[in-house]
């Protein structure tokens, strides 16, 4: 089953210099108050059922739920504008038009635009290390060594 794509922020800062406004309010108005700001999160309801102290931590709390949810809209305006820049463009009357992808043929011709441009060639030829040489010496010598035993007539 498919997950449903989350709508809106999916986070929110807590600062620590909140930290003294909600060790000053009793448990359970700090609790009431902390439910409140993920329902206030989640939905962008005020609560109603909150007693003074809770409600104070609650307005405590809101700018940083603010805050994170603008910068979420900020981040979708970002996103839009760069996919409309990517993959429209505007006409002289201000509409926007998709614009054609390549054919086939172009695409052909941009492939051969770069071959020409970034042409294969083999890599440079380095020189083989001394002891790799050395020992292709070595072992053509015992190549040639046997040959001359075989062919000896004993």
């Amino acid at each position: 089953m498919a997950k449903k794509k989350q709508e809106g922020a999916i986070w929110f800062r807590m600062f620590r210099n909140i930290r003294n406004v909600v060790d000053a309010v009793p448990d359970a108005s700090a609790g009431a108050a902390l439910k409140a700001v993920f329902a206030y999160f989640d939905t962008g309801e005020l609560p109603t059922n909150l007693d003074a102290l809770g409600y104070a931590l609650f307005l405590t709390i809101k700018p940083a739920v603010d805050e994170s949810n603008e910068d979420y809209e900020k981040a979708v305006e970002r996103g839009r504008k760069a996919i409309s820049k990517r993959w429209m463009k505007e006409d002289t009357a201000g509409d926007t038009t998709c614009i054609h992808l390549d054919t086939e043929e172009e695409t052909e011709t941009k492939k051969e635009i770069d071959k020409n441009i970034y042409q294969e060639t083999d890599p440079p030829l380095r020189s083989l290390p001394k002891a790799l040489v050395a020992e292709m010496d070595f072992n053509e010598r015992r190549e040639r060594a046997i040959e001359k035993l075989r062919n000896y007539i004993a």
